[in-house]
């Protein structure tokens, strides 16, 4: 593999310098550095960071590759500045066996364009009656760490009692979809004025936080680790700051969509707005922003949800929940986060790389960029401002809710041990 000198980037949004990759290793980072038989790109302005990390990414293959398939999944993953995601366990068949998720593992292997790290099933089939075979999932080729029905809750405590026992063997993290099923039956958006004026049925937001704390109480109980899935309300948000006080073991993410968009889009019954958790008010968006600022919100996750047209181009109550988020994920965090102050580069490298990788165990992502480090890097033009257009993505489905929105930054290159799999905006 050939040589590459990033020459003039912002490293995390520091001062200019040069950063040359040599095979699939960082070997210098400084000023001045020497292009001799190197590729250059030139970066002067661009801010570079560490390939981005979620922990959150719906691939759906096997068995709704309609949506997305591993390779296009990837292939988004890769326009977004990502270098490894999680594949959450709610395929066809659902991923609860060593099988299953050997198989999304060499999927990733093989498609070159991100590392994917598949998340095991807590229970057999997503049913929440029978612990799934977690050990052997986890010593299995893909090495599982992180465990969840999203998609659904574990709602059984006692069920979710032993799944934390049972990963704290190993150190793993048992990651919760917080909806209580009998709160939110029927439940299309927020419940909230907005529900009541349309006449949808609500999704309080005591179903979520009920939830958060009954798990961290029982975390705390086990000494286990829980992770709290797309938190969403200004109450959760207060609930895990309590718990983190305490010092329980517990993490959490937010979305980008629940960073920017609130229930009042709902009025449009513009199924793209439909998505769980739902919507929520504007204070919950500016708890959930101030929460990402100060650290009681862990990390960014995009809950990258496809879907086919037919099952977004449909009447409200038949739609399916769900956006698409791997390729504008980065430049709704600029929009909230960084254009607004809260956070600056370096915190974005934290919160969507480094801390999610931590999270995850995500051996050689989340690192920093310095010489001897694995060369997982973007770049971003964090000058550019442009609508969004989906007939550009690389995932298979298009259901954004960004389509004609001005957003900020635009990531141009990203590289996967020293490979470039986006260069120019381009993947290769």
């Amino acid at each position: 593999m050939s040589k590459t000198l990033i020459r003039g980037a912002k490293v995390l949004g520091g001062e200019p310098q040069d950063v040359l990759i040599d095979g699939e290793t960082i070997t210098q980072v400084g000023a001045g550095l020497s292009a001799e038989g190197a590729e250059v790109v030139e970066a002067g302005g661009k801010v570079l960071l560490p390939g981005l990390v979620d922990l959150h990414t719906h691939l759906r293959e096997p068995g709704r590759e309609d949506s997305e398939t591993v390779l296009t999944g990837t292939r988004a993953a890769a326009s977004g500045g990502y270098t490894n995601v999680f594949a959450m366990a709610n395929t066809f068949p659902v991923a609860d066996t060593a099988g299953v998720v050997e198989q999304v593992w060499r999927l990733g292997q093989e498609s070159g364009y991100c590392d994917v790290q598949p998340i095991g099933a807590v229970t057999v089939g997503l049913e929440g009656q029978k612990l799934a075979e977690l050990g052997a999932m986890h010593e299995s080729a893909a090495g599982v760490t992180v465990f969840s029905d999203d998609g659904k809750c574990v709602h059984d405590a006692v069920i979710m009692r032993r799944a934390l026992e049972y990963v704290k063997a190993f150190d793993g993290v048992v990651a919760q979809h917080a909806q209580e099923p009998r709160l939110t039956e029927g439940a299309q958006m927020n419940e909230g004025v907005v529900s009541a004026e349309l006449g949808l049925g609500g999704w309080p937001a005591v179903a979520e936080e009920s939830v958060i704390a009954r798990d961290v109480l029982l975390a705390d109980h086990v000494g286990s680790r829980v992770h709290i899935c797309h938190l969403s309300t200004a109450g959760s948000v207060e609930i895990v700051r309590w718990a983190k006080s305490r010092g329980i073991r517990v993490t959490a993410e937010v979305t980008p969509h629940h960073l920017l968009l609130t229930d009042e889009l709902v009025r449009s019954y513009n199924p793209v707005y439909k998505v769980n958790p739902p919507l929520r008010t504007e204070r919950d968006v500016l708890a959930l922003r101030e929460a990402l600022a100060d650290g009681t919100i862990d990390i960014v996750a995009t809950d990258h949800a496809p879907h086919p047209h037919e099952d977004k181009d449909c009447e409200w109550a038949a739609a399916a929940m769900g956006m698409v988020g791997l390729e504008t994920a980065l430049s709704v965090v600029q929009e909230t986060m960084v254009d607004t102050g809260l956070l600056d580069w370096a915190g974005v490298a934290d919160r969507m790389s480094f801390t999610p990788a931590r999270i995850g165990r995500a051996e050689g992502h989340g690192r920093p960029v310095s010489a001897g480090e694995p060369a997982n890097l973007t770049l971003v033009d964090t000058a550019y401002r442009g609508p969004v257009d989906p007939a550009g993505f690389a995932s298979r489905s298009r259901n954004t809710p960004y389509e004609g929105r001005e957003l900020p930054g635009r990531v141009t290159h990203t590289w996967l041990r020293g490979k470039a799999t986006l260069v120019d905006g381009k993947l290769t």
